[in-house]
């Protein structure tokens, strides 16, 4: 009793910087608990470190209600982590392995269409398009497995770059315009201010999240439907809205939008294809950075995301693998 947390327990993250003082700060002002950092590790003898899961909570006086100190509860996870790295591993070698015969499916499809291989048939061309489509979908479960892959594990990284706002969404827009005009559908981005502060960003991980949340927007939206895109400041952060018109999700089913495979019942009836795998990937990549994301939806009526990026940036990590693959 009486003595600092770091004169009895020492804490680090993974990095081996010590953690902030403003942890045990927030669980002593006493207004809830406070879950410490996935990366959390604690210094034991030999300086051995141990991965852990903790929560750190106030102890107060019942009749006062006067902190007197945190109670901090911690579990060795050790076991855990290490079937979460076998795991981790094993989906990044199946999916690089996976990658190369698709690779050449694919690769072989396009030159019967187009018929560098001969002369086909429309009737035979009709079926390797069907192969040619298939094997695009499987790509991209495969690329989104592994990309998913590397951010579970900590392996991504991040070279953060001074980015506009206005330029990153031009960027975007052209790229997502095949999308967009084969459903007549107009995207509206607006900033504000504008033009808004440039903000020290990975170009690669900010851009995959504006295309899985813009991409879902445009394939559960209505033909010659409105996307809107509205980047405001809140505080320190940067605030990101995306809204659409489309299918919306079902009150029952929110709670699992961000769950790996999960596909809304509505989503399966309107596009059978998709993976269920890009929101699990947007979560994972604005947690990483420091973000919040969430959504506003109400079924047929369209849905609203919003993710937050802080305006000092994305912090740079130099070691680990690019998301893109």
């Amino acid at each position: 009793m009486g003595k600092k947390i770091s004169e009895v327990l020492k804490f680090i993250h993974a990095t081996k910087e010590p953690l902030e003082e403003s942890f045990w700060s927030e669980a002593y002002a006493g207004a809830r608990e406070v879950v410490l950092p996935l990366d959390t590790l604690v210094v034991g003898k030999a300086n051995k470190t141990i991965p852990i899961v903790a929560v750190a909570s106030a102890i107060k006086n019942v009749k006062t209600k006067q902190v007197n100190g945190i109670i901090i509860t911690f579990r060795d996870v050790r076991e855990e982590r290490a079937l979460d790295e076998a795991r981790i591993s094993f989906i990044s070698v199946a999916s690089h392995q996976l990658r190369t015969p698709l690779t050449s499916m694919r690769w072989f499809s396009e030159m019967l269409i187009s018929g560098d291989a001969g002369a086909i048939s429309e009737e035979q061309k009709h079926f390797v398009e069907r192969i040619y489509e298939g094997t695009e979908r499987m790509i991209n479960l495969v690329n989104l497995l592994l990309q998913i892959a590397r951010v579970e594990a900590g392996r991504v990284k991040i070279e953060p770059t001074m980015i506009s706002f206005k330029n990153l969404l031009r960027g975007v827009s052209v790229a997502l315009k095949g999308l967009l005009d084969a459903k007549s559908q107009k995207l509206e981005v607006k900033t504000i201010p504008d033009p808004f502060p440039d903000i020290s960003m990975d170009q690669e991980v900010i851009w995959q999240v504006f295309q899985n949340i813009l991409s879902n927007a445009i394939r559960y939206s209505p033909e010659k439907g409105t996307i809107s895109v509205l980047v405001t400041q809140k505080g320190e952060f940067a605030e990101v809205m995306v809204k659409d018109s489309g299918i919306g999700i079902p009150k029952a089913q929110q709670d699992r939008v961000f769950e790996k495979f999960f596909r809304a019942e509505n989503a399966l009836k309107l596009v059978p294809e998709g993976s269920g795998l890009g929101l699990s990937l947007v979560k994972a990549l604005v947690d990483g950075w420091g973000g919040k994301v969430w959504f506003e939806s109400e079924e047929s009526q369209g849905t609203t995301f919003y993710f937050t990026i802080p305006l000092s940036g994305m912090a740079p990590k130099k070691e680990g693998l690019s998301i893109a693959v």
